[in-house]
């Protein structure tokens, strides 16, 4: 009875010190499925009033985006005002308002809506425009 302690007490001292010491790169791939503001890349569509954009916009709005600095997530998302850029991505859809003082997101993913704000002194430049 006593060799069965034993032997379920190495296996979990065994786990607990592999899920301790994963490689980076494991570590990085967990977090950017959980990350709030991704960095999203130039195979996505980007649409200003239901017009798709052109080339040439769509990767100067996603480098902005990119470059963007978070600010806050917000638990009770507040009223958007103004025409969003619509920004279609394979894992769903952002909705970004840009104001004067800030950039607020709204994340689309299956049936989960998160909300956040951002800092970026471009977007929001194009915004008091």
């Amino acid at each position: 009875m006593s060799w069965v302690f034993i032997v379920l007490l190495i296996v979990a001292s065994l786990i607990k010190v592999l899920a301790a010491s994963l490689p980076s790169g494991v570590v990085d791939k967990v977090g950017k499925r959980f990350q709030l503001h991704p960095k999203l890349s130039y195979d996505v569509t980007v649409k200003r009033d239901g017009e798709v954009l052109s080339a040439e916009e769509t990767q100067l709005i996603i480098d902005q985006f990119n470059e963007a600095s978070f600010l806050e997530k917000y638990y009770y998302a507040p009223a958007p005002e103004g025409v969003p850029l619509e920004i279609e991505t394979k894992q769903g859809r952002f909705l970004v308002y840009a104001y004067t003082d800030r950039v607020d997101v709204f994340k689309y993913q299956k049936k989960k809506v998160s909300s956040y704000s951002l800092r970026s002194q471009t977007m929001q430049g194009q915004a008091a425009n």
